[in-house]
């Protein structure tokens, strides 16, 4: 965990080395709300709130898009692979029983046209559906 710090330019902390652990843990993309139940007592709001902004600014997290929450949290692409280049071009999965969220790292967002004098800054592709858990 540490190394994954020193690579995306970030101290070690406790409070970051605690998130960190919640997204290895998970393996799915989290509210601040979820990360906030998960850490418990040991950070208010605003320090979460701060850790997961420097986690994004620093390619260790990226926004997920999701209909029920103002946003989640997932970890970047390869993150384990500490010699490769950031990327979040990847389609997104929504469980709509059990409300999981997690990145489709096989699936690329398509290209798409789009009309002369448009700039986009970001795109998100959120899929829904059941999860393998709760497809039976």
């Amino acid at each position: 965990m540490e190394a994954l710090l020193k690579k995306h330019n970030l101290r070690k902390t406790s409070g970051r080395l605690s998130v960190l652990q919640c997204f290895l843990e998970c393996g799915k993309a989290l509210s601040h709300g979820e990360v906030q139940e998960l850490v418990g007592q040991k950070m208010d709001r605003v320090t979460l709130y701060r850790i997961l902004q420097s986690f994004e600014e620093n390619g260790l997290l990226h926004k997920v898009p999701d209909d029920q929450v103002s946003v989640k949290y997932a970890l970047c692409d390869h993150v384990h692979d500490l010699d490769h280049a950031h990327s979040d071009n990847h389609a997104h999965f929504k469980c709509n029983s059990c409300g999981d969220t997690v990145c489709l790292e096989e699936s690329s967002i398509p290209e798409i046209n789009i009309p002369r004098g448009f700039q986009v800054n970001q795109s998100f592709l959120l899929l829904e559906g059941l999860c393998n858990e709760c497809v039976d």
